[in-house]
């Protein structure tokens, strides 16, 4: 309410201002420039023909004045527009009236979006605080995600933090540019969401960097720790690597080992042929310089890429979608964007995974797993069960944010039990066939 009673008095200053210049105007005569502190600002309504409100003005005259220049076709639709009571002239008070009625309307416009998808009691309040942390969560995986990958490409501090920025916060920061952000007249802050909410900046730095000291001790601990621990010192080479009868005989002894070696090539080949490889098999497509060895360096690139297309990581990232879906299709709505285009929003909100791909030199992930389509289908859920409470249909908003919710994880755990995209490639069954 209290935001409701800033904008009307917003708009009642900037109504009488209109007045009030129009009213000096009328009593200045042939006077066509105000001075204000410092400056002097000439009126586009100033003109010397026009010494009163109800005297007739030159549309064209006006509009180029503003720096707009008219066709005479586009005159003359202007004065239809402006000429309300049909007399064949515009005035300097049809001018003034048409102004605060596109104020007003601006205005009223604003005040109903204030109330799109806040909540109206405690239950539903508890949705949009949700809503809100779950923002914050998924600029803080997607940031850890970055700079994973801006690792892998030997990125500085600098450039991995720069990575997990853009992946974290630049999804959203496309929305914010393609379907506007908040009205100067009731927010009064310019510039996309970051700019102005220092906090999801702050997470997305203090999670870049973090990631970029953790994330390498973490991996060369458990580097360190498989040789050994499960391998055995005495099983090593003398130049410390792994030989392939010590390799095998670690994999048979511990079945958790032999799990993450095979996890970590998991993307490189498919499930048929993981699933028949053995031990040995699997050493030798590790070995890739067929030395006969396998040394330390591989081995923590196999626990890196363990890691990230481990369950834990698949399912992080996929609580990080899902988060993402919510967050831009409330956005969207909240913005009085059609239906439609706001069931898209999801999908572009996964472009901050598109940039962080391109900065890195890496596949689009987005374009070949279920990045955008999870995130697109949990919006347009989303979409439709509001359009359902539009209908009368009882479908609060903690409701639409499970189902949104459910519909990116449903799609996601799919594809992760199968073993494959849920959408196959254009040229996959030209291809099998």
């Amino acid at each position: 309410m209290n935001n409701l009673s800033i904008t009307l008095r917003r708009c009642r200053l900037a109504s009488s201002r209109r007045l009030s210049s129009s009213s000096s105007a009328k009593g200045s005569g042939s006077k066509a420039a105000t001075t204000n502190v410092g400056r002097t600002e000439i009126s586009p309504l100033s003109n010397a023909s026009s010494a009163r409100r109800d005297e007739p003005v030159d549309v064209g005259e006006v509009a180029k004045r503003l720096g707009i220049r008219l066709t005479q076709c586009e005159t003359e639709l202007l004065k239809t527009k402006l000429d309300v009571d049909k007399d064949g002239k515009v005035t300097c008070l049809d001018f003034t009236l048409a102004s605060k009625r596109s104020l007003e309307d601006r205005t009223i416009r604003e005040l109903c979006l204030q109330v799109i998808e806040q909540p109206a009691n405690r239950f539903a309040d508890y949705g949009s605080s949700f809503v809100k942390w779950m923002n914050l969560v998924g600029v803080a995986l997607f940031s850890v995600a970055g700079t994973q990958v801006a690792g892998d490409a030997d990125f500085n501090v600098i450039g991995c933090t720069l990575v997990g920025c853009i992946a974290g916060l630049g999804g959203r920061t496309v929305n914010n540019l393609l379907y506007g952000n908040s009205s100067p007249l009731t927010r009064g802050l310019p510039g996309v969401f970051w700019t102005r909410d220092r906090l999801s900046l702050g997470v997305a730095i203090a999670s870049s960097l973090v990631t970029f000291i953790v994330w390498p001790l973490y991996t060369a601990g458990m580097s360190d720790h498989i040789f050994h621990n499960v391998i055995g010192k005495s099983e090593l080479e003398d130049d410390g690597s792994v030989g392939e009868e010590a390799f095998v005989a670690a994999c048979e002894r511990d079945a958790d080992f032999e799990q993450a070696m095979r996890m970590g090539i998991k993307k490189k080949v498919s499930a048929k042929e993981l699933d028949s490889m053995s031990a040995r098999d699997l050493f030798n497509y590790i070995d890739l310089d067929n030395s006969g060895t396998i040394c330390a360096e591989e081995v923590t690139t196999l626990i890196q890429d363990r890691v990230r297309h481990g369950v834990e990581m698949y399912a992080i990232d996929t609580l990080a979608l899902a988060t993402n879906a919510v967050t831009a299709v409330h956005g969207a709505i909240s913005m009085g964007i059609h239906p439609l285009v706001a069931a898209t929003s999801g999908i572009t909100m996964s472009l901050g995974s598109i940039f962080r791909d391109l900065f890195c030199g890496r596949d689009l992930v987005v374009a070949s797993e279920s990045y955008a389509f999870a995130t697109g289908a949990g919006s347009t859920v989303y979409v439709i069960t509001r359009e359902m409470a539009l209908r009368g249909i009882a479908v609060i908003a903690p409701i639409r944010i499970s189902l949104a919710i459910a519909t990116t994880i449903g799609i996601r755990y799919w594809e992760y039990v199968n073993g494959e995209p849920l959408l196959s490639p254009m040229h996959a069954k030209h291809a099998k066939s």
